[in-house]
């Protein structure tokens, strides 16, 4: 008897597993390396393992005190096993343990919530966290946001099972809540621990009497935190001189608390108006989740997931400084309530009031429009940055007809509801599978840096292959990451004076820098050649690019 039960016991995971397979290793290695955080990550890291220093955080010469080196020795570990196998510039190596934090996120998202809420919603919920766009794109992405996520889900779980199940493995939870936060501590800094404490917040907010310590085991838990994260940062601050804590607080969080730190400050309502799109597809029953759950929030463990979401979400909200991403932390909780939701309606629809038809019809309008919106867009892109229809776009436009005629079927028959809302998880599969495989990877003005390094590498001058190249004024870290880390950054003038010493291969420049620069090749006698063209996006300034390659010409050549 133990076999099967055992089986069954197993079959919900290897289900996400196949799940996560199918929406996270698809265009893993086809999409290219993306600016400027994935591409600063992946060079800091790939610096560490040239240098083997694993302590020092560095982009080229530049110390990168920002996060810690967490996510770093998670790269460098899956980028030194890959080698044999990646090519120098691959970036997927990277990308692996956004992989693997993803998938982990999604499988403890059902253990930790199955016993509260019953195998098949907290599958659901987990279906929905896997399948959300904003997870999706953290997945492919070199960043720490989705090892993060993992990390908070196991601290939120082993948190919500002593406050729900005290007298169940006490000691086993507790430590699991203190490794998770030092783990979290070593990823991205105080967000798990920010995140844990808004829960218990909102958890006595709800009128219930919690001594945080005394429940957590603090005595024996806090010195283990302190062990895990003590080692790197006395060693870190050994070899800074103590700047890389007071750069990382000073120059990168606080600047964050109280202003839009580098051009990404917007108002309160923020991550509400992009809930719809980050969250997509369950954003279509996210809302009316909430509104009940918040109705029956004496539910202790609505009452918990609701502790998780909204003192957070109001504290991202007044930040000033906010990114889309910012808000993962709290998915999991959002993806909870509206399974729960979802489950209980199909349950008992007959017997709980209906919710409001023309709060029902605006809601599936407004995500219908976004659903289409995003089908168009993906059919559209081809056309828009390459000037060329590809076949392949047709069929996320056709999968968002799909998606919307399901989520029609959940808003006019609640009973449905788990059934269709599963059915979105699959057309978001299908719907971003050719996205990251086709459409974005096979586009050429899209990704200018990964033209450049290709043009670059192939019309260099074979003696020159072991020399670096230089750019001039585009300065993108994915350039850095396709060409080395010896490539250099200057401006036109010195540019002109490198090439004139022999000491790069060529030079990047981009159309506005042309002038100055061949002036100072001029004035230095020195003969350059124009080896290629590259038309692109510039997508993290919103503006078309257009780079130049040259190289040094034969003494012969008259300076053509």
């Amino acid at each position: 008897m133990s076999a099967p039960s055992t089986t069954h016991r197993l079959a919900p995971y290897a289900l996400l597993l196949a799940l996560c397979a199918l929406l996270y290793l698809p265009g893993l290695a086809a999409l290219p390396v993306t600016d400027r955080d994935e591409a600063r990550f992946a060079q800091a890291t790939r610096q560490m393992i040239e240098s083997d220093d694993y302590i020092s955080i560095r982009f080229q010469d530049e110390p990168r005190h920002k996060k810690p080196v967490g996510i770093h020795w998670a790269q460098a570990a899956c980028a030194r096993l890959a080698a044999p196998f990646a090519e120098e510039s691959a970036i997927w190596p990277y990308r692996a343990p956004s992989v693997f934090g993803a998938t982990l996120a999604v499988l403890l998202s059902l253990a930790l919530l199955r016993p509260h809420v019953g195998v098949a919603a907290g599958l659901l919920a987990a279906a929905l966290l896997a399948s959300s766009l904003l997870l999706i794109v953290e997945a492919h992405l070199a960043t720490s946001d989705a090892l993060l996520l993992a990390a908070i889900v196991a601290a939120q779980g082993a948190l919500m099972n002593r406050v729900l199940r005290p007298a169940h493995h006490p000691r086993a939870w507790s430590m699991l809540f203190w490794i998770a936060q030092a783990l979290g501590i070593l990823i991205k800094g105080p967000v798990a621990p920010l995140v844990s404490i808004l829960t218990l917040v909102g958890w006595r907010l709800g009128g219930n009497r919690v001594r945080p310590l005394t429940l957590l085991h603090g005595p024996l838990g806090l010195p283990a935190l302190v062990l895990i994260i003590a080692p790197w940062l006395i060693a870190v601050s050994r070899a800074t001189g103590g700047s890389f804590l007071r750069d990382a607080w000073l120059g990168d969080l606080f600047p964050k608390l109280i202003s839009g730190h580098e051009s990404h400050g917007f108002p309160p309502g923020f991550y509400l108006l992009l809930v719809t799109l980050t969250f997509w597809p369950g954003s279509l029953l996210a809302g009316f989740a909430f509104a009940a759950a918040w109705q029956d929030r004496a539910d202790p463990v609505l009452r918990f997931l609701l502790a998780w979401l909204v003192p957070a979400w109001i504290a991202f909200e007044i930040v000033p400084t906010k990114l889309p991403h910012y808000v993962l932390p709290l998915y999991p909780a959002l993806a909870a309530l509206t399974a729960v939701h979802s489950v209980r309606v199909a349950q008992r629809w007959r017997f709980m009031p209906a919710p409001p038809r023309r709060a029902v019809a605006l809601g599936w309008l407004v995500w219908a429009l976004l659903t289409l919106a995003l089908g168009a867009a993906a059919a559209a892109l081809p056309l828009a940055l390459d000037g060329r229809f590809d076949a392949w776009s047709v069929l996320p436009a056709a999968v968002a007809l799909l998606t919307c005629a399901a989520g029609f079927i959940i808003v006019r028959r609640l009973d449905a509801a788990p059934t269709a809302l599963s059915l979105l998880v699959l057309c978001s599969a299908l719907f971003s599978v050719p996205i990251l495989t086709r459409l974005p990877p096979r586009s050429e003005a899209l990704w200018p840096s990964r033209s450049a390094a290709r043009l670059a590498r192939a019309a260099a001058p074979p003696d020159s292959t072991t020399l670096p190249w230089a750019a001039v004024g585009y300065h993108e870290p994915s350039l850095v990451f396709h060409l080395g880390t010896a490539t250099r950054l200057l401006g036109p003038a010195r540019a002109a004076e490198a090439m004139a010493r022999g000491e790069v291969a060529g030079v990047i420049v981009e159309q506005r820098q042309r002038e100055a620069f061949e002036t100072r090749a001029a004035e230095l006698n020195l003969p350059i050649r124009p080896i290629g063209t590259v038309h692109g996006l510039n997508y993290s300034k919103g503006e078309r690019v257009t780079l130049l390659l040259y190289a040094a010409a034969p003494a012969d050549a008259g300076g053509r």
